[in-house]
């Protein structure tokens, strides 16, 4: 029982991330050029970003199907363990100055080791609902998942203000 409310749980967690992340590129595709342009280091068309969206939007959905959770997780670890990549080779680079892009286009959250850190801790869990993909079949288990879903999705937000305002304060945005 354990298991299918942990792993329940970070399918919705990584479901609800990857949601917010591919609506937000889909919606503001034009706010998003710029950032991925950075990323890759090459210029970026908007179709690019949209299909960038909309990939991680069919990716969240499908976590939250139990036919579909494992390849989807797959799917989203490895997102996010490029992400994490790219981000690196920018800061290795000095671009501190980059936007993450994570919280959406108004973010302020800029790229550092914290972030690339997050998107690996992440992605980490997530292989683990690969692996294993129980059943959700009591209301119990799902009330559960959801509620612990709900609460990782919390931490995830609070942690990003937390960086967020770390980055101000000791000047890394600027």
């Amino acid at each position: 029982m354990l298991l299918a409310v942990v792993t329940g749980a970070i399918a919705l967690f990584a479901g609800l991330i990857f949601l917010h992340a591919g609506y937000s590129k889909f919606r503001h595709s034009a706010d998003y050029i710029d950032i991925m342009a950075a990323y890759l280091g090459r210029p970026v068309k908007r179709w690019t970003v949209t299909t960038v969206g909309t990939t991680e939007m069919v990716l969240a959905l499908a976590l939250l199907v139990p036919a579909t959770r494992s390849i989807a997780a797959l799917g989203c670890s490895f997102l996010l363990v490029m992400y994490a990549g790219f981000m690196w080779r920018q800061i290795q680079a000095g671009r501190k100055d980059l936007r993450c892009g994570c919280g959406g286009p108004a973010a302020e959250t800029r790229i550092g080791p914290e972030l690339v850190l997050r998107n690996l801790l992440v992605a980490a869990p997530l292989l683990g609902v690969a692996a294993q993909s129980p059943s959700l079949n009591s209301m119990a288990i799902i009330s559960l998942g959801t509620a612990l879903g709900l609460f990782l999705v919390l931490i995830y937000l609070s942690t990003d203000q937390i960086i967020a305002n770390r980055q101000r304060l000791v000047g890394w945005s600027q």
